[in-house]
């Protein structure tokens, strides 16, 4: 099945490939390199030929963005996310929090007793969080590690808690009226005992989220699995950091609020009786399941079991949705590119979870077009310069190109393209646009190096806002692109192929072996030996793809 953008209807297409088998092409590419790798295996090799395959527009493509400029990003953002996270001397009350909001055009505080902090969000501290641990595993600071542990310490402090037992309490009488104190989650049930057993959740409340607001405790799924993402990372950097069985707890609460068809029940509210299903997220799915993935893959768990529900839930609720109204769910492309390693390629499961994200991802890149997105949006992904949309997709789309198939077709109209051709296109320009939009002078001696305003290039005041997750999301990305281009960590090589390449290297050096190693380069053998092996490459793979044609029969 093909998904096709054009009306924004998902349609199923035939299309005849044998005009179009792109992985065909690609594989000649690399046997091309392979073979005089093998013959000559020299670092070079491989970028000469990926560059005599390009035309002059794609070498102008690949250049847009390099892993210095992804690598000074990443470095400023984390220096940024460094600096907003509250130490002892700068704020002994609250040790770990970060300064949430900040402005280009303001100095950044130094000292945040009494800081005065607006809708602060749990799911945005543990997201930062998750972006400094990609930092920490990338390069490793000790300076890094201790914004890790304080941060998670104020998590554990301030959010982690028991959750009451609504059946049999008897105060959860109050009401969400603005005119009510908010009160702390201790007090919601003080009774011993009347807890959930084994269940742990992160808990929001107004006095965390600061400018008088009146949020009575609530959990969020999204938190809880975020906090997961958050404590597994730390924890592989320094085991003991949060026992087992509290992550296991966390991991419980999730599954308590998942329903028997697979949906969620995104909020737990003490005051309102328990399990509040006023209000749907279809991102939070996406961020539990991804809290349950880093756990199962920390544990070393090889069966997911209830771990796969949440993405066959959102499969089955976005199947028939046009691409419109598909969100760009990038939570749920991580998660998928974690689980399936874990399942069975030949189980229906892995197949509807595949199906899910192309159809998520198809639903970013349709559009606009190529030409809209570079010489109208500047590379980003909205018109209107949002940086942070632009960063999760970023994110969505690099975790799927270490799982996308290359058969995979993107079609609109009567064009068909390699999938994750256009997925790169997307990339590069969105990444350009990201990277352009970062603070990377200290303009005015405001301290605001490594920000990423909410808008690029800001013309208002609110559109210079800087806001943690701004900074997270496209660090994230930027980490991840940077694995790309390095064939880092997901994006390294398979080992099916680096072993045929160490076979075709050994046979090459037993035909050659008689051959002076220093006088090389001045044997006929050597380079004969080269020609023939490429041209019968050549030869072979041009062959399997002309196209037989029949002959045409003759009129009466």
């Amino acid at each position: 099945m093909l998904f096709h953008a054009s009306g924004r209807k998902m349609k199923e297409i035939n299309i005849n490939r044998e005009y179009l088998d792109f992985p065909k092409i690609r594989t000649i590419a690399w046997l091309l390199s392979l073979v005089l790798c093998a013959c000559t295996p020299t670092a070079s090799n491989f970028s000469f030929f990926a560059t005599a395959l390009q035309t002059p527009e794609e070498e102008a493509e690949a250049s847009l963005v390099t892993v210095d400029r992804l690598s000074q990003f990443i470095d400023s953002g984390t220096s940024y996310l460094s600096r907003v996270c509250h130490t002892e001397e700068q704020d002994p009350d609250q040790i770990g929090k970060f300064t949430y909001t900040a402005y280009l055009d303001e100095d950044l505080r130094t000292d945040f007793v009494n800081e005065v902090q607006n809708d602060y969000n749990l799911l945005r501290h543990n997201g930062a969080i998750y972006a400094m641990v990609l930092s920490y595993n990338r390069s490793p600071s000790q300076d890094v590690l201790e914004v890790l542990e304080r941060a998670v310490k104020w998590l554990k402090t301030e959010a982690i808690g028991p959750v009451p037992d609504m059946s049999v309490s008897q105060n959860h009488a109050q009401t969400d009226d603005a005119s009510e104190d908010d009160v702390p989650v201790d007090n919601v049930i003080p009774e011993e005992g009347k807890n959930i057993p084994n269940l742990l959740a992160a808990w929001e409340s107004g006095a965390m989220k600061g400018g008088g607001s009146k949020l009575k405790p609530t959990a969020k799924l999204g938190g809880a699995g975020l906090a997961l993402v958050a404590l597994v990372g730390l924890e592989q950097i320094t085991p003991g950091s949060t026992p087992i069985e509290d992550m296991r707890k966390i991991a419980s609460f999730i599954e308590y609020m998942q329903k028997d068809d697979g949906s969620f029940t995104c909020r737990y509210k003490p005051h309102k009786g328990g399990k509040d299903d006023s209000w749907v997220s279809l991102f939070y799915p996406g961020e539990a399941s991804l809290g349950l993935m880093y756990l199962a893959r920390f544990e070393d768990e090889h069966s997911p079991h209830r771990k796969r529900w949440t993405l066959v839930y959102l499969e089955r609720y976005r199947r028939n949705l046009d691409l419109d109204h598909v969100e760009p769910d990038h939570w749920a492309l991580i998660a998928t590119s974690k689980l399936l390693p874990l399942l069975d390629s030949r189980s229906s499961d892995y197949w509807r979870i595949y199906q899910h994200a192309i159809k998520v991802i198809t639903s970013i890149v349709a559009s606009p077009t190529r030409e809209v997105l570079v010489k109208e949006h500047k590379g980003c992904h909205t018109r209107n310069g949002d940086t942070c949309t632009t960063s999760t997709q970023l994110e969505g789309l690099l975790a799927a190109m270490t799982f996308v198939k290359d058969s995979e077709l993107f079609v609109e109209e009567d064009v068909a393209e390699p999938l994750k051709d256009r997925m790169m296109f997307w990339i590069r320009h969105g990444a350009d646009f990201v990277l352009n939009s970062m603070e990377q002078e200290d303009k005015g001696n405001h301290n605001m190096v490594g920000g990423v305003p909410k808008i690029s290039p800001p013309r208002r005041k609110e559109d210079k806002e800087v806001r943690i997750d701004y900074v997270q999301h496209p660090m994230s990305a930027m980490i991840a692109y940077e694995q790309m281009l390095n064939r880092e960590g997901l994006y390294a090589p398979k080992a099916k192929i680096q072993r045929v390449a160490s076979a075709v290297k050994r046979n090459i050096r037993k035909v050659t072996a008689s051959v002076n190693r220093d006088s090389m380069e001045e044997q006929p053998l050597y380079l004969i030996l080269s020609i023939v092996l490429i041209i019968a490459v050549m030869v072979v793979a041009a062959s399997s793809m002309v196209k037989k044609t029949p002959k045409r029969k003759k009129r009466s």
